[in-house]
């Protein structure tokens, strides 16, 4: 049987991601503790063979993907694997967003998964393109390795679905790190964890 293996590798930190801002969508850089953690990570990644590598093109994920990989490595980037677009909450604390939107933000505390964030993408839609894409790779790409490099929801809304039921009933249960690497092992279409936030 053909085991096909899938990467799942979140960018190094951010200042937004140190400092608890939301950021989603809004394009930001590594900060220096992210480029360390991410050229940190390259030596873990040094003993595994990986056919494919494929990343978010926001530059935290394509910049945490040239450091991990190497310049040399050729990276495919896809709009798939951008992180959920806030909207309106995007560059926002938690503190500020539930003082400026204090009814909303009780009912996102509540319904979260269904709660409709002003401007913001739809998170079945924002799962629904981060699934089909990897439903994709892994159909076109069988028996290979392959790499995402990409952001925390998106890792977390992947391991829900291949290990809770659904991406929203799992998507809390995951606390995904800065530059860490989960692996999930697909013996034919079972899936299986096999490291998780892994350096």
């Amino acid at each position: 049987m053909n085991v096909t293996r899938l990467y799942l590798i979140r960018h190094g930190e951010t200042e937004e991601n140190r400092n608890g801002i939301l950021v989603g969508s809004t394009d930001v850089p590594l900060n220096d503790t992210g480029r360390y953690q991410s050229l940190t990570l390259a030596d873990a990644l040094q003993e595994l063979h990986i056919d494919a590598i494929f990343a978010s093109p926001l530059q935290r994920a394509v910049e945490t993907a040239i450091l991990a990989f190497g310049k040399d490595a050729r990276i495919i980037t896809d709009s798939s694997l951008r992180e959920f677009h806030f909207g309106q909450w995007e560059g926002l604390h938690f503190t500020e967003i539930s003082k400026r939107y204090p009814e909303l933000w009780k009912t996102w505390i509540h319904d979260w998964e269904n709660t409709d964030i002003p401007e913001a993408e739809a998170f079945s839609a924002f799962t629904k393109r981060v699934l089909d894409f990897c439903t994709e790779i892994l159909r076109n790409h069988a028996g290979k390795n392959l790499a995402l490099v990409s952001h925390g929801g998106c890792i977390r809304a992947l391991l829900g679905q291949y290990f809770s039921g659904s991406a929203g009933a799992g998507y809390w249960k995951f606390k995904v790190e800065n530059a860490t690497l989960s692996e999930v092992e697909f013996a034919g279409e079972l899936p299986i964890l096999t490291r998780f936030n892994y350096r």
